[in-house]
């Protein structure tokens, strides 16, 4: 069987890329390679993706080359950032960036070059490619578009009867954030419950700290009896935005530019964010241009936008994005495709 090594630095990254592994294992032997220590679980427990896991060699060019050695991959398919220098310079084998977005800086300018194709999120990131001098760029879109939808898992938990607000994503002063505005919102709507899935489960238990005065307790207690719910397990946020009633992401409150907008828009649920998107401008951009959601400038207004959709005070567009998530596949599978 043909070989193809992919290379996803952690949770993220391979979810973004989970319906291209999905395509490709059908035709090739995937080894999947990941930077993060803290994904190899994850990873373990989704290895109906790919045929091997292995932690990426250190970046040296010995241990590059002999892993590609070992291997024998038609063509190395890399997600994002991973510009590995010793990867990208020593290695023999073809080399695909997907899900390209362009940055700047004289490091970008010059590595990016030895890629044989690059596979990015915008017209934009193609055009900037362009111009330092790579040759083979297309625009496809972005993958986060692109959902990997499978039978739902039963979330068991207590939420019947109750409005629930599911904030995903968040980082350090997000939480609480959403608290103070939670707690307001209960005492106007005293059924609404809320869950928190920080970014880094490392900080669940901090994060359920500062949930006092509520009943609160950890995803992984299994409890029912609950206001607020700290999600300290790995891979069931896409699936709990399908039941809120309104849904936070986070990285958008703070400088870190925001994650993944699109998922609780997929499920036809209402998205509020903040104004740091540097990172998801695209997404943001969809979604409000639609009226899928709504953009926070501080605390104030995030509660006011919650308490009325929650009310149903304030409305929202529900969103049919799985023909636009089809082309966008379409598209990065044909030009793998072609280089293979």
């Amino acid at each position: 069987m043909r070989s193809v090594w992919f290379h996803a630095a952690s949770v993220g990254e391979f979810n973004t890329a989970k319906p291209i592994l999905k395509e490709l294992k059908k035709e090739f032997y995937i080894t999947l390679t990941y930077f993060s220590p803290r994904a190899k679980d994850y990873l373990q427990k989704n290895n109906e993706y790919y045929h091997s896991l292995e932690r990426i060699p250190f970046d040296l060019p010995f241990t590059v080359k002999r892993f590609e050695e070992k291997i024998k991959p038609e063509v190395i398919l890399i997600v994002e950032r991973e510009l590995w220098p010793s990867l990208l310079l020593f290695t023999k084998s073809k080399k695909v960036l997907i899900n390209a977005y362009a940055k700047g800086g004289v490091y970008e300018r010059f590595i990016t070059r030895r890629l044989d194709l690059i596979l990015t999120r915008t017209k934009e990131d193609r055009e900037r490619f362009e111009r330092y001098g790579c040759k083979r760029v297309f625009a496809c879109g972005n993958l986060k578009f692109v959902f990997d939808v499978r039978e739902s898992k039963k979330l068991d938990m207590n939420i019947e009867g109750n409005r629930l607000i599911v904030a995903g994503s968040t980082h350090e002063g997000e939480e609480e954030l959403i608290l103070k505005v939670f707690r307001r919102i209960r005492e106007a709507l005293p059924d609404t419950k809320l869950i928190i899935a920080p970014r880094h489960i490392s900080r669940a238990e901090h994060v359920l700290s500062l949930a006092k005065g509520f009943k609160a307790c950890l995803r992984s207690s299994r409890a029912f009896d609950w206001d607020v719910l700290i999600v300290d397990t790995l891979g069931e946020l896409f699936e709990l935005y399908s039941v809120a009633d309104v849904a936070f992401v986070g990285g958008t409150f703070l400088p870190v530019g925001g994650h993944n907008l699109l998922e609780p828009v997929y499920h036809g649920k209402p998205v509020v964010f903040g104004k740091n998107i540097k990172k998801v401008k695209d997404m943001a951009d969809y979604i409000l241009k639609n009226q899928a959601g709504y953009m926070a400038k501080d605390q104030e207004e995030l509660f006011e936008i919650m308490l009325g959709l929650l009310s149903g005070s304030r409305s929202y567009n529900v969103l049919d994005i799985k023909g636009e998530s089809e082309s966008i596949k379409l598209c990065y599978m044909k030009k793998i495709r072609e280089m293979l």
